[in-house]
């Protein structure tokens, strides 16, 4: 007999869920309408504080009203060209309905990680994580990587 008086089977599942629990999870937001090195950059930061490394891709219409223009490619293309990256365990169309942040109540992060020019997402998220009592989690704000040549904001003729 098993030595912990199970199947090797149940005996599997037990230790991945046990596996699961010590993993930690870092969600990053993003419109990455062109993966560019700057985003490898700061993906590639960002998966160093944990195990698991999910994508939050901003919707269309968010973009269209917060920067005041489409994308190059739509929320389903850019979707599948950052989890074809290989960069990101997941990537997920962000909420619906802003400022609710039912997608970080869903994933459940451990860290959420931010870019150096997420200044009011940051705000906006600590106030969203004070007020529902998610302080647990945490937020790092990572640096910029030569935000003059990798922007894609610059890159497409804007200075947002």
């Amino acid at each position: 007999m098993h030595p912990c008086l199970c199947s090797h089977q149940e005996c599997y599942l037990m230790m991945l869920r046990r596996n699961n629990l010590n993993m930690k999870t870092v969600l990053v937001f993003g419109t990455f309408d062109i993966i560019h090195p700057g985003h490898q950059w700061f993906l590639s930061k960002a998966s160093n504080y944990g195990d698991r490394l999910v994508a939050v891709v901003s919707r269309d219409s968010f973009v269209q009203d917060w920067k005041g223009k489409a994308t190059i490619k739509d929320e389903k293309e850019r979707i599948r060209a950052i989890e074809e990256s290989g960069m990101v365990s997941q990537a997920v169309l962000s909420d619906a309905e802003i400022r609710t942040y039912k997608i970080v109540q869903e994933i459940q992060p451990d860290i959420i990680c931010l870019g150096h020019d997420q200044k009011a997402l940051l705000e906006d998220l600590e106030d969203w994580l004070r007020r529902t009592g998610e302080s647990h989690i945490k937020i790092e704000i990572l640096p910029p990587w030569k935000r003059d040549r990798y922007s894609s904001t610059r890159r497409n003729g804007q200075n947002r």
